[in-house]
């Protein structure tokens, strides 16, 4: 065994850090940095904005003067934009299940055609993957420890849409809008504005965006890094990043670079979120942007930045003051809901 994988009290740490790393780390406050987030959290975690080079030992040089106040910056940031993300995640998850749901019984006359009918979904796709989305559904709702799951599983002879849509993981989710009829799909595309230049539904897009939501929720979910997520373009597996009209507005570089990024996420929200939503959720990332760059080195900041996938900060007003219409909710998913309770 190594000796740096042994047991390390916390003043062995900061010497650890001091001595081998040349980080600045002495003193209470920065032993109570170690205390309460971890060497591993916060050193493993957050080095790498830092690293400059390597000795030739093939040892980490980091830019002079780094502190572990700095690397607690940085992980203070992820941890909020972690936060920050989630929130406006849920809430747009929570809205297209409430709208995919009801537009789904409403073109399955008005509910009559059930979820766990093969035809209530696309004629367009096999039997074999509309039974298999609807098993999925059914394993899903069978597991569940929640009341009013279990309430309609032993009072009722059947789950009602709006109940099944709220409850199925959110990949399964995505897997009914793809194999629904293209009414479920199209409506939600058309309500947000995923459309191509032709005001055609832009179904890639929906789902693509879904999906990248999915995975950054995870990763909000399970406390891993924010900042740097990632995935790689991979066209056989419709992954990468989705070339749409924003994207195409802002400057050359980002039709360039195709993997997918944090910067992906922001320029979806621009979509899903009211206009006015959208300013406020850019309002708050600049200034947890803002309030970061004036904590850490330029060089740290600048490797941050480009990890979340942002060319230049003024892409994000270039983002704010692109047109985007209303997204109209009772234009275009109708009037008169009409949700059957039971």
């Amino acid at each position: 065994m190594k000796d740096d994988k042994l047991f390390l009290t916390y003043n062995q740490q900061m010497r650890k850090l001091r001595n081998d790393k040349h980080i600045d780390c002495a003193g209470s406050i920065h032993k109570k940095i170690l205390i309460r987030a971890g060497y591993f959290n916060i050193v493993n975690g957050y080095k790498t904005p830092f690293i400059s080079g390597q000795d030739a030992n093939g040892n980490h040089i980091y830019i002079s003067g780094t502190s572990i106040s700095q690397l607690q910056a940085v992980k203070q940031f992820d941890d909020q934009l972690r936060s920050f993300l989630l929130k406006y995640i849920t809430q747009i998850e929570e809205e297209t299940r409430t709208l995919a749901g009801y537009k789904f019984d409403e073109c399955n006359e008005n509910g009559k055609i059930p979820w766990y009918d093969t035809n209530a979904y696309s004629p367009n796709k096999s039997l074999q993957e509309k039974m298999s989305v609807i098993s999925k559904a059914y394993n899903e709702l069978s597991r569940s420890q929640l009341d009013y799951v279990k309430f309609y599983m032993d009072n009722h002879k059947q789950i009602p849409t709006w109940i099944m849509i709220k409850v199925v993981n959110f990949s399964t989710f995505i897997d009914i809008i793809q194999y629904s009829k293209t009414d479920v799909s199209h409506s939600l595309c058309h309500l947000y504005g995923l459309e191509d230049e032709q005001g055609r539904a832009n179904v890639k897009l929906l789902i693509g965006s879904l999906h990248w939501m999915r995975k950054i929720r995870n990763a909000c979910a399970h406390n891993e890094r924010v900042y740097c997520l990632s995935r790689k373009n991979t066209p056989n597996k419709n992954s990468g990043r989705i070339l749409e009209r924003y994207f195409s507005s802002l400057c050359p570089g980002y039709s360039r670079k195709l993997d997918q990024r944090i910067i992906d996420l922001i320029v979806y929200f621009k979509y899903y979120l009211p206009a006015n939503e959208y300013k406020t959720f850019m309002s708050e990332l600049k200034n947890m942007l803002n309030n970061l760059e004036s904590k850490i080195h330029p060089h740290a900041f600048e490797y941050i930045r480009a990890q979340i996938g942002i060319l230049n900060l003024s892409d994000l007003d270039s983002l704010i003051r692109l047109p985007k219409d209303d997204i109209e909710y009772n234009k275009s998913m109708g009037m008169n809901f009409r949700f059957k309770i039971i």
